[in-house]
């Protein structure tokens, strides 16, 4: 019992001095974390007249000087943090001479010593800010770091960090490369870290698009989505005939919301698709570019056996015209009795319901009138509800 006795003695020292360490510790923390505000404070009252001198002159042709006072290492890293705030946001010229001023200062040099000597922890850090500044000369080495990473977050820190140094597409390429290799599910964060280069974007996306594996087709895509030119238009052309569903999709998006014009030959391929959701976005498209000549090819939609492309093909013909209008009702009228028919019925029905409140505008007015004409015209109704001004 003796001996129980005196293990429990034993263990709550233990406990005891655990605590006392723990405490000791955060008290630590602590004190170096309110040193470091202390200082922090007393660094911005002796950099603000620096950082207004940078701001004065960033647009000038004079390279930026160096701070006119010594520098202890906390106060480095705060002048560190502060351009690299200053590098993300400005661009072009402003954005050199602080990236000049980065190499001057020594900080650029710093950290590629880090990059290549240094733990696990510091390499990390140094290629985070080695990205900042835009150190070109760290390519090969942020590269290497690259290709024997583990896949963690830290991976994608280095991999837009490359990109933010990327002397030409080249390196863009092999970084997407050795991140494909890793996974190749995450395509929308490496079209948001190709977006940090310095390179021509959309040429590069267009380029994936010609090659042969799906994972570079879809960062293509990805990429182009956002654009609205014909030329992202000519680019996806061929993939509106992929095998790959996924890619086949994406690429119908891009190219109907990219073109001024659509053949008729790719109209009636799309509406004739086997995916509803492209057969809608065909229907969408002809209404948005008001192309009145594809009035036939959208009546013969209006009967699609998905309710959802019928009513795309019925509202994108309410605003292509009074022709448009006219052959909707035309349609709805010829297949009464059937389920179709009563739900085309249905849908001209709400959208009078919905043109004739506020009819003091012209154009609702306008098309109140006619839909409600060729309505009464197909149904065979008398009843006179015409509005007039």
């Amino acid at each position: 019992m003796y001996i129980n006795i005196e293990v429990a003695i034993q263990f709550l020292y233990v406990l005891l001095i655990l605590n006392l360490v723990f405490a000791l510790a955060v008290y630590a923390l602590k004190i170096k974390s309110v040193s470091k505000a202390r200082t922090e404070r007393r660094f911005e009252v002796k950099i603000k007249d620096y950082l207004t001198y940078i701001q004065l002159n960033i647009e000038g042709t004079e390279p930026l000087n160096a701070p006119p006072f010594a520098l202890s290492k906390m106060e480095r890293e705060a002048l560190q943090e502060r351009l690299n705030e200053m590098i993300e946001n400005f661009t072009g010229a402003p954005r050199e001479k602080c990236m000049e001023l980065c190499v001057r200062l020594g900080l650029a040099q710093k950290h590629l010593n880090r990059l290549s000597k240094g733990v696990y922890s510091a390499k990390i850090d140094a290629a985070y800010h080695l990205g900042c500044m835009r150190v070109r000369e760290a390519v090969p080495a942020l590269l290497k770091l690259l290709r024997t990473h583990k896949r963690n977050s830290s991976l994608f820190v280095v991999a837009r960090s490359i990109a933010k140094c990327a002397r030409d597409e080249q390196d863009v390429k092999e970084m997407v490369q050795i991140l494909l290799k890793h996974n190749k599910g995450f395509y929308e964060l490496l079209v948001d870290m190709i977006k940090e280069a310095d390179i021509d974007h959309r040429a590069l996306f267009a380029e994936f698009l010609q090659r042969d594996t799906h994972e570079f087709i879809r960062i293509g895509l990805c990429g182009l989505k956002e654009y609205t030119e014909p030329t992202a238009a000519s680019a996806v052309y061929r993939l509106l005939d992929s095998p790959d569903s996924t890619i086949q999709y994406k690429a119908v998006e891009i190219y109907l919301k990219s073109v001024h014009f659509i053949p008729r030959n790719v109209v009636q391929k799309l509406l004739r698709h086997p995916l509803d959701e492209v057969r809608v976005l065909a229907a969408q498209a002809i209404a948005d570019l008001k192309l009145v000549p594809y009035i036939d090819v959208m009546r013969g939609a209006l009967l699609d056996e998905s309710k959802r492309v019928s009513a795309a093909s019925a509202n994108g013909l309410l605003l292509l015209g009074e022709e448009g209008a006219a052959q909707l009702c035309e349609v709805a009228a010829e297949a009464r009795g059937s389920e179709q028919g009563e739900f085309l019925r249905t849908l001209i029905e709400e959208q009078i319901e919905a043109l004739s409140s506020r009819h003091h505008e012209l154009d609702r007015l306008t098309r109140y009138n006619s839909l409600t004409y060729h309505y009464e015209k197909a149904f065979g109704k008398n009843k006179r509800i015409y509005r007039v001004v």
